[in-house]
C-alpha cells in the first residue's frame, strides 16, 4: 500500500475516534431527565436541546418534591395558616403530577430511586 492509500485511511480513523469522544456525545433526553431530577450537575458534553430541556424539567420536578416536602413539615394542624398551606402544596402536587405526565409520555422513568431499583 501506498502512503496515498494509508493517510485517507488514519484520517478517517482518527475521525472516528475523535467523534466517539465524550466531548462530542449526544447524550438522551432520559439522561437529562435523570441527571436533573437526581440533583448532579448537567453534563457538559451533552449538547443537544433534547438533553437540556430534559434536565431543566427534572431540575424543576426536584424542586417542587423538596417545597411540597418542606410544606409537610410546616403544616401544623391548630395553626392559622394549615389552610393557607395545605392549599400550597396541594398546587405543587398538581404541579408534580403535570411534570410526571410529560415523563410518562416521553418514557421516562418517574419513580423514586429505590422504586426503580426493585
Amino acid at each position: 500500500m501506498s502512503t496515498r492509500t494509508l493517510l485517507p485511511l488514519f484520517s478517517t480513523l482518527g475521525f472516528g475516534l475523535l467523534l466517539s469522544t465524550p466531548a462530542f456525545a449526544d447524550c438522551a433526553d432520559v439522561d437529562g431527565w435523570n441527571d436533573g431530577r437526581h440533583g448532579k450537575t448537567a453534563q457538559t458534553q451533552c449538547q443537544s436541546e433534547s438533553y437540556a430541556e430534559a434536565f431543566r424539567l427534572g431540575e424543576a420536578l426536584a424542586e417542587l418534591q423538596t417545597r411540597h416536602a418542606a410544606l409537610e413539615s410546616r403544616i401544623q394542624p391548630d395553626a392559622e395558616d394549615a389552610g393557607v398551606l395545605r392549599r400550597q402544596q396541594r398546587q405543587l402536587a398538581v404541579d408534580i403530577e403535570a411534570i410526571h405526565g410529560v415523563a410518562t409520555l416521553r418514557g421516562w422513568p418517574v419513580g423514586t430511586p429505590q422504586e426503580e431499583a426493585e
